[in-house]
């Protein structure tokens, strides 16, 4: 018998990345980098910088701004975001601007801030000769 067999993984899906949770119940001050994606339910003081995704679940606070690749946030943000693409859910609130090529905001979401939508790239601009 393989000594490997049985301590198999489970599949991962095409692309995945390395995945974090910051618990409920935990608090972290700092900046937190990286390039995996975080999912987190507790509360972080500080700068998110990631180049994977960010997850905030329904209790989560972050106190701070953040960079990542796509941020879905269903708890609460005071910082300013920066992300491709952006999930506000239902419950979510976010006091500070937004910066992305796309956003997409549940009923029940809350943004006060502003909004500034990036062209992605290849896309042609409205303003061209005629």
């Amino acid at each position: 018998m393989d000594p490997d067999s049985t301590n198999e993984r489970a599949p991962q899906t095409s692309g995945a990345r390395d995945a974090g949770v910051l618990g409920a119940g935990l608090s972290i001050e700092g900046l937190l980098r990286g390039d995996a994606d975080l999912r987190l339910e507790g509360t972080l003081r500080g700068e998110v910088a990631l180049d994977g995704a960010l997850t905030l679940g329904p209790d989560a606070q972050l106190l701070g701004p953040a960079r990542a690749r796509r941020l879905e946030v269903s708890g609460e943000i005071h910082g300013n975001l920066r992300a491709a693409h952006v999930i506000l859910r239902a419950g979510a609130w976010v006091t500070g601007d937004v910066h992305a090529e796309s956003i997409s905001i549940d009923d029940g979401a809350t943004l006060e801030g502003l909004v500034e939508m990036d062209l992605a790239p290849g896309r042609p601009t409205s303003g061209g000769s005629r």
